[in-house]
Order: structure tokens, then C-alpha cells, then sequence
């Protein structure tokens, strides 16, 4: 059955507009700025549709609009503590649109999903009103809409569910429809079997002079779980995350596992084709179930963040604040030493607040901090009533389940990286949950499931190195485009950003030895996207790669590979050395040699970090207009130790470093080591 596409103008529930703040700001730059909402939308006396819109002065305007969705509906106030490269409002002001951001109609739950696409059509047309008015013209604004991570699955819906609001759109770090919540699983199942010491093996293995192998060292039960990771998707390079990555989005996803199919739980730990009822499995191994007594409730006073920031990381975390303050509980006895204890649930076994359960945040010690289940400013304290003395059980057991949940869950064909779950006649080999649950979770993220069938034309950008969004789910989304019928040359293209994860911040980078952002690639994206639509000027080609088991794979060369990102490859006493020793006091050469991609412009800077200080201020003398650069320099290292000095660069269309919204990035980084 064809879908009815959707216009807000045929949409009765959308037909009072209103404004209550119209100004002239002076920051970040001069613009005009309005805010207002759709009277009537509110559910039960919440969450009504707002929306903020930014419009530049007449002289800066060049008629069209940028359209951020968020991977979470959030605050229409998003956007407004943003500084620099991350400063969405800024680029739009001097980038000739105005943005708009709504609040997506509020994080609600067990309400029609379309209601995301469908506030954001809204927002998008009412903004033309205000901009025909405001601008004296009858013109209509072009439009385009971009998201990263869930906020790309709100970008493509969007896309796919509506026509004629959007001209273009930009999903970045892209998901597809059974993203989540199993590669959060499978990540996780490698990363409680590695451990610590297994994690830094393989991160040693990935790194400039390493092995390149990283099965080296581990045992059976490690390596099978990394290469199923691995086969999933996850990027072999990105295991450096591991301090800080977390368990993404799972702990927010549970709940709705929960809700779906509670029965899980239990069957993954007594059912035959689970691993949990197999008494030989690492699952069984390390199942802990800590029964104790309560020794203090605790509430703290709630501290507000002076630094608020929202990402594609962070956007879900941030649907679990407000409501109820929940307590701190302390335990009579700590739990058992060396026992897993990520991601263990609460459960209330005796007094008023018994039967009460929650996913707990933190342990340390004796101490438990709760977390806040999926339910936005609803949340609500089931343990108003706990008391000292209360019996409670601290238990990883659906922690452990989910870390297989994407066993259980095998998709059709066209998710390869399943096939390690099938027989030779594709039939799934672990036994299989009634339903689907990850695309039930990727359309309540989305308003509609994705297919890939797209009205209007979209730049994709995904990071080769994205722990939470796996690289080929953009070329999944490629394929499902093509399925469609739809003709990629006029309507789609595709970029990989390399030495890049999923997070979307230029101004708070997690690990600046690792990682460049691709802020810039994705702002130059959607000015390409915008050309393409206005001017019929067509997008560079999509980035050259390959998908083998999972993983994405560049070429090595500019040239070869194509798309928007600058390639470096350094070099160290005149050859290609990844690795070389030396005596302290002695100098070492280093050439990088630098290309941009055929059309892509050229480099506008370059510089070393020889001894991890992040400091890439002290740039390289370059000529002004290059696109393939040598850049040659010394470094004499005086103390004893291990070094990886890593060279960043950066490009631009025009060629303009002054410009900070569109510098595209990459690095490339070497070893040293250093002897008495």
C-alpha cells in the first residue's frame, strides 16, 4: 500500500500558528530572531509544538532555510549556547539562511510517531510565511532539513514521509532499521569478554606501529566475540574509545525491550537455543544476582550544569532529566570482587516499595546511583517508600541478556552482517524473538519505518570510525534508495569521513590524538546540497569504497578515493615508517604529504603534535590555492618514552582557513619510540 504523503496545509491540527517573542539580537551575529508554537498541540497540558527561527538581515539572505532535528526532540532553545565550528546559528547567518529548530513536538511516549515529521513540516512552513513577510517577497524559501544518529533517522523520515517541504536534506552518522539497540549489543557482549587488559591489547594493535592483528593475545571466547563485533560493524580502529564510549543508547532502549517483550528476560536464562540457559556459555559465567539489605536512602540536591551542551551523544541522555529526583542507596555489603557490574538492575525484593526496579547508573562501593529510566520530564520515583533495612537485589542478568540481544533478532537479506547468524539456507540459528523489536525503536525515532524511498535530493555522511552508528549502515541506506527505483545520480550521494566517530562536537573532542570532526564536511555538505537544488550544481561523486564483513574500506589516495575530506600520510626519516627508534637528543625528519580530492578544493593548513600536548596551533608555512601539499620539518624528542606525533589538516572549497564553518579535516599520526 502506497503511503499518503504528508503536507501540514491539509493538517487542521497545525492551523494556529502564533508568535510570542519577535526581536532584533545582536549575538551571535545581527539577526532577527522569532518564537512561537501551534496553539492546540499540547498533550495532557504538555509538550505543545514550539519552534525558534533565526532569520539573517535583508543584505545576508539568499532565500532558503537550514533545518536542524535533533536525535531526541529537545528544548526549541537547543541550539543558542552553541559556540564555534558547533555554532549552527551562526553558520546558517553568514551562510546565507535562516535556521529553524522546533522542539519536535516534545519527547512523549505512547503517542503516534508521525507527530515528529509532522511538527517538523510545520515548523518549516509556517517559517516561510514568516520569511515571505519579513523580507518583503513572495519567493518561496528553499528548504533543508539535517540530523545526525537518531536525528538521521528524523531526516530521512522526514524526507521519505513528506513532499515538496524539504528541497534537500543532510542525515549524518547515519542509522538504519535495525540499528538499535543491537549494535550497542554486540559492542558491549566483546567489551565485558575483552575486559580492560584485553581492550588495550587491541587498541595496542591498531595503533602506528602496531601488529595490525587484534585477535593477537586474546583468548577463544575474546576473539569470537570481537570478530562478531567486528562482522557487526563495529570499526577496528575505533576500540581506542573504549574509556569513554559507554554503552551508548542501551541503557535509554532497555526500557523499551521491557515494554515490547518483557518475557526476554526470562527466556534467555531457561529457554534452549538462548545462551543464557546453556550452562557451559560466558553468560552463565558471569551472571551475578547480589542480594543485601539497604543501609541509606539518599537525596541529593540537584545541581544544574553550568556548561550545557547537546550532541548526537548526548541527546538521549538528555529526554531522561527532570521529574522525580531519584535517591542514592547505599548497600550493607559491597559486591562480590572482580564481578560484572555494568549495567546491573535494582530490583526491590521486601518493604512498601517492594517489586520497584530501575537500570543503575554507577556503583562504587557501596554506593548505588540510579538512572533514569525513558521517560522524559514523567519520570517518576518508584522508591518514594524504600527504606533502610529493605532487602534488594543487584543483578546484571538483563544487562548480560541484552549483550545478545542482536543474536535473537535476524533480520532479511538485506542486512548482511547478520548472515553470521544463518545457516547455509539462511535460516537464523539462535532462536528467534516473535517480532522484530529495533525497527519498532527506528520508527518511533523516525515517525515512519525507512525504506529509503526519498522526495528530494540527500547527501549522507557517515564516520569510518563511529562506535555508535556502524559505517555501512550508510551504504545500507544507499542500497534501499536504489531498491526504490530512485536514480542515485540525480537524487543521492554518500561521504565517509575517515579518523572520525559518531559524536558531533568540533569544540569538545573526546580524544583530539585520535580524531578530527567532521563538522565542516557535514556544513559543506549542506551547502552543496542546497547548490544542487537551487543551481542544479552537482555534489561531488560519492566517496569510492568497499564493504567486506562489516567493514568500510577507503582507498589510500585523494584521488582514489574522491568525496570532500583531505588525505594525509606521514612519513619519517625519508620512507613510509609507521614505527621508528631512536636515541633521545636525536632528529627526526618528518614529510606529510597532503591531497584534496578532485574538486574539493584546497589546503589551508597544517600542523604537528609530536609529543600528545594537543596543541596544532603553530601551522606549517603553506601556498595559498593547493591541492596536493608537501610540507616538510625536524623534532628532536630529548626524554626517553613512547610517542605518536600526528599531523592535522585541514581544507576548503575556496580555499578560505577564514571561514571556520567549512574546514574539512583529517590526520594522520606515526610512531616514535624513544631510547636512552
Amino acid at each position: 500500500m502506497e503511503q499518503t504523503l504528508y503536507h501540514p496545509k491539509n493538517d487542521p491540527y497545525f492551523a494556529e500558528p502564533y508568535i510570542d517573542v519577535q526581536e532584533i539580537r545582536e549575538q551571535p551575529v545581527k539577526h532577527y530572531y522569532f518564537h512561537g508554537g501551534f496553539k492546540g498541540t499540547d498533550l495532557d497540558g504538555a509538550n505543545e509544538v514550539r519552534f525558534c527561527f533565526y532569520f539573517p538581515m535583508e543584505d545576508q539572505y539568499e532565500g532558503r532555510f537550514f533545518q536542524y532535528v535533533s536525535p531526541a526532540p529537545e528544548d526549541e532553545h537547543e541550539s543558542e549556547h552553541l559556540r564555534g565550528q558547533d555554532d549552527k546559528i551562526s553558520f546558517c547567518l553568514t551562510h546565507g539562511a535562516y535556521y529553524v529548530v522546533s522542539n519536535q513536538g516534545g519527547f512523549v511516549i505512547g503517542h503516534d510517531p508521525s507527530r515528529l515529521y509532522k511538527s517538523s513540516a510545520a515548523a518549516a512552513e509556517y517559517s516561510r510565511r514568516i520569511a515571505e513577510e519579513l523580507y518583503h517577497t513572495a519567493k518561496r524559501p528553499y528548504g533543508y532539513i539535517f540530523g545526525g544518529s537518531g536525528g538521521s533517522f528524523k531526516t530521512m523520515g522526514a524526507m521519505e514521509a513528506t513532499e515538496g517541504i524539504w528541497d534537500g536534506a543532510v542525515p549524518y552518522v547515519m542509522a538504519n532499521p535495525m540499528a538499535a539497540p543491537n549494535v550497542f549489543a554486540s559492542r558491549m557482549h566483546a567489551v565485558r569478554l575483552l575486559g580492560e587488559e584485553g581492550l588495550n591489547k587491541v587498541t595496542a594493535a591498531m595503533e602506528p606501529g602496531g601488529s595490525g592483528d587484534i585477535y593477537e593475545g586474546l583468548d577463544e571466547l575474546q576473539q569470537a566475540a570481537l570478530k562478531e563485533a567486528t562482522t557487526m560493524g563495529f570499526p577496528k580502529k575505533a576500540w581506542f574509545c573504549h574509556p569513554y564510549m559507554g554503552d551508548g543508547a542501551l541503557m535509554v532502549l532497555v526500557p523499551t525491550v521491557y515494554a515490547l517483550f518483557p518475557t526476554y528476560f526470562k527466556d534467555f536464562w531457561e529457554k534452549e537455543g538462548y545462551e543464557g540457559a546453556d550452562p557451559a556459555s560466558d553468560a552463565v559465567r558471569d551472571r551475578m544476582q547480589h542480594i543485601t539489605t539497604v543501609d541509606e536512602v539518599i537525596y541529593e540536591q540537584k545541581v544544574v550544569e553550568d556548561e550545557a551542551f547537546s550532541s548526537v551523544d548526548n541527546s538521549w541522555v538528555n529526554t531522561m532529566l527532570g521529574g522525580e529526583p531519584l535517591p542514592k542507596i547505599r548497600m550493607k555489603e559491597a559486591l562480590p570482587e572482580g564481578s560484572y557490574q555494568f549495567h546491573c538492575r535494582l530490583r526491590v525484593l521486601s518493604g512498601k516499595a517492594k517489586g520497584a526496579e530501575i537500570n543503575i547508573a554507577e556503583i562504587e562501593d557501596t554506593m548505588l546511583t540510579l538512572h533514569p529510566e525513558n521517560g522524559g520530564a514523567a519520570n517518576k520515583n518508584p522508591f518514594k517508600d524504600l527504606e533502610a533495612g529493605d532487602t534488594i537485589m543487584v543483578d546484571n542478568s538483563d544487562a548480560i541478556a541484552m549483550q545478545f540481544f542482536h543474536r535473537h533478532q535476524v533480520p532479511d537479506e538485506t542486512y548482511e552482517v547478520y548472515d553470521q547468524f544463518r545457516d547455509e539456507n539462511g535460516t537464523p540459528i539462535p532462536a528467534q524473538l516473535p517480532m522484530l523489536i529495533a525497527p519498532m525503536i527506528a520508527t518511533s525515532g523516525a515517525g515512519i519505518l525507512i525504506r529509503g524511498n526519498i522526495h528530494g535530493k540527500v547527501i549522507g555522511l557517515c564516520s569510518t570510525l563511529d562506535e555508535s552508528a556502524c559505517p555501512w549502515h550508510g551504504d545500507w541506506y544507499r542500497k534501499a534508495i536504489a531498491r526504490c527505483g530512485i536514480d542515485e545520480k540525480d537524487h543521492f550521494r554518500l561521504y565517509y569521513h575517515d579518523n572520525s566517530i559518531h559524536d558531533d562536537r568540533a569544540e569538545f573532542s573526546v580524544d583530539p590524538q585520535h580524531l578530527v570532526d567532521y563538522v565542516g564536511t557535514l556544513h559543506q555538505a549542506l551547502l552543496d546540497v542546497a547548490a544542487w537544488c537551487e543551481q542544479g550544481i552537482e555534489p561531488l561523486p560519492t566517496t569510492q569504497y568497499t564493504v567486506h564483513n562489516g567493514e568500510v574500506f577507503l582507498p589510500e589516495t585523494a584521488k582514489e578515493r574522491g568525496g570532500m575530506q583531505p588525505v594525509v600520510h606521514a612519513e619519517m626519516l625519508g620512507e613510509v615508517n609507521r614505527k621508528v627508534t631512536v636515541k633521545a637528543g636525536t632528529t627526526v625528519h618528518f614529510t606529510a604529504r597532503i591531497e584534496v580530492p578532485e574538486g574539493a578544493g584546497s589546503v589551508t593548513f597544517a600542523a604537528w603534535d609530536y609529543e600528545g600536548t594537543n596543541d596544532w596551533s603553530h601551522g606549517e608555512s603553506l601556498l595559498p590555492g593547493q591541492d596536493h601539499v608537501r610540507v616538510e620539518t625536524d623534532h628532536i624528542f630529548t626524554k626517553p618514552g613512547l610517542y605518536y606525533p600526528c599531523i592535522k589538516v585541514q581544507s576548503n572549497r575556496h580555499g578560505d582557513l577564514s571561514d571556520i564553518f567549512t574546514q574539512c579535516k583529517n590526520l594522520d599520526r606515526v610512531c616514535v619510540e624513544v631510547t636512552e
